[in-house]
């Protein structure tokens, strides 16, 4: 081999050494998202599924920030996790992930909630879980109601559907500038985001489409900050960025200070994300 030769080859080594030290170190200083410190935690604890690590389980897991699919293959090697997303390289990412943890219990697909010929063959779970999906899924108008329909067909009689969306006293529509998810933007003009649900509408668009039952629901909500803006998040000013390198240790901390929890919204100063299980009937 020739010098020139040689000399790409470190290179190249060089550029890979340097963006997966990049990666150990964002991860090493912000091992969890800000939100899911409340977020995950309180989507297991409504399903219930923390009591059943001795049974064996089939659990779909619609396109939740990975670590939460991760998470549940840890948890009890008795639990078979599917992991469904339509977007290449989040699924990329996730393979490369469940390698390095030499995972032999979870199943990475392509799928799409809203398009049932792409789930067709996955079967029946005991438990889905989704969290902070459905707020983004298109259209904006409609695709959280075919996707939720579509839930009921993968669900198991008896089975449990766990999950979370933003929350908020008067459901509106989040947009950003630019592309969003995957989703192109146009010249100018704000591309749809997510969101944010109010009793009605994760009523009409989420609950009632799967024609389950509700077992439990809990709120989160933020105190002290901004508590009349929904539009001022802590985790926009403290989860993104430089702060988050800074913070991201200490986010359980910051949340426990700034978030608060109940059974009932109209408890909170400002509600923020709505967590709900729904259950199959037996029928």
């Amino acid at each position: 081999m020739n010098y020139k030769s040689y000399k790409t080859l470190i290179a190249v080594a060089n550029k890979l050494t340097k963006h997966y030290a990049k990666k150990f170190i964002s991860t090493a200083l912000v091992p969890i998202d800000y939100t899911r410190t409340k977020e995950i935690p309180a989507i297991l604890d409504i399903s219930g599924i923390d009591i059943k690590k001795n049974k064996k389980l089939r659990i779909l897991d619609i396109g939740s920030p990975q670590i939460l699919s991760l998470s549940l293959c840890f948890c009890s090697e008795l639990w078979d996790v599917v992991y469904i997303n339509p977007f290449k390289k989040e699924l990329e990412d996730l393979h490369l992930k469940s390698s390095v943890l030499c995972l032999k219990n979870l199943d990475v697909r392509y799928g799409d909630i809203t398009n049932l010929l792409t789930i067709s063959n996955i079967g029946q779970f005991d438990y889905i879980f989704s969290c902070s999906v459905f707020e983004h899924i298109n259209p904006e108008n409609g695709g959280d109601i075919i996707a939720s329909k579509n839930v009921t067909h993968l669900l198991k009689p008896g089975g449990i559907f766990s999950f979370s969306v933003p929350y908020y006293k008067k459901s509106f529509n989040e947009y950003k500038y630019g592309d969003v998810y995957y989703i192109k933007s146009l010249t100018n003009e704000k591309t749809f985001f997510q969101r944010f649900y109010d009793d009605e509408s994760l009523n009409r668009q989420i609950i009632e489409p799967t024609g389950l039952t509700v077992l439990q629901k809990k709120y989160i909500g933020e105190r002290y900050y901004y508590k009349n803006n929904i539009n001022k998040r802590m985790a926009l000013l403290v989860g993104t960025g430089k702060r988050a390198l800074l913070l991201g240790r200490f986010f359980r901390i910051i949340s426990d200070f700034f978030m608060e929890e109940s059974s009932n919204f109209k408890l909170l100063k400002k509600p923020y994300l709505a967590i709900f299980s729904l259950k199959k009937n037996l029928c």
